[in-house]
């Protein structure tokens, strides 16, 4: 059966005026596996007029304009451990994370079949930074300029698809004249490392953009099977 296993971050904190005291940015990711595009994400990011992330809303679709999945995420209460949903139209399993009581709650619910939850707290980071759906994006977006080349930062990253948590180690790895930043994520559990055990992101520190993505995806193929996607970023 397919699933989705985690919703990677995959959004760019840049504003683009529109009507009202928000403010939205639109832009588009083509995920390539073997030079072919398996699927494309199409992106809508809403900000308050402080700038101050609000919410997003990410549509999959087919390379033929068919929906795969959408996913929403609110960041009201937690920059990187944002509630969201991700439905998979292919399926009809519906994933995410909400908060009840001060508590984190995972669920993943497959079509036809009740729920199952997991609840965690923010103690269940243990040592290491707790994020989850888009929220590492924005963590990074925030420490661009911060982030020490030479050290390892130690991530759990919440999977409502699993009712787990997987540790990963991410470190920048250097930066182009151009400001160009990258990061390779290091994946410490040993099933995903069989299909990708580091995944790569690339940053345009002048203008806060994510523009390039490489390793496991967050959307099964066809199959239902786990895929390894290169995606590249128009703004």
């Amino acid at each position: 059966m397919k699933k989705l296993l985690w919703p990677l971050p995959l959004l760019a904190a840049v504003l683009v005026a529109d009507a009202g005291a928000n403010q939205t940015l639109h832009y588009q990711g083509e995920a390539r596996v073997d030079g072919q595009i398996a699927y494309v994400e199409k992106h809508e990011v809403i900000f308050d007029d402080a700038g101050r992330l609000l919410e997003a809303k990410t549509l999959y679709e087919s390379p033929a304009g068919k929906p795969i999945a959408t996913m929403q995420s609110d960041f009201r209460e937690s920059l990187t451990v944002p509630a969201h949903t991700v439905k998979d139209f292919r399926t009809g399993n519906v994933q995410g994370l909400r908060r009840e009581n001060g508590e984190i709650v995972l669920f993943y619910q497959d079509a036809g079949k009740p729920e199952r939850t997991r609840t965690l707290t923010e103690k269940d980071a243990g040592n290491r930074i707790l994020v989850g759906c888009q929220g590492l994006n924005y963590y990074l977006l925030g420490n661009l300029e911060r982030l020490d080349p030479k050290a390892n930062l130690p991530l759990r990253f919440l999977i409502p698809g699993k009712l787990d948590y997987y540790d990963f180690n991410l470190k920048r790895t250097g930066e182009s004249a151009d400001g160009i930043v990258a990061f390779e994520i290091s994946i410490q559990d040993w099933f995903l490392r069989l299909f990708a055990p580091k995944l790569y992101v690339k940053y345009d520190k002048t203008a806060k953009h994510l523009i390039w993505y490489q390793g496991l995806s967050n959307i099964t193929n066809e199959q239902g099977d786990p895929q390894c996607v290169t995606i590249t970023y128009a703004y």
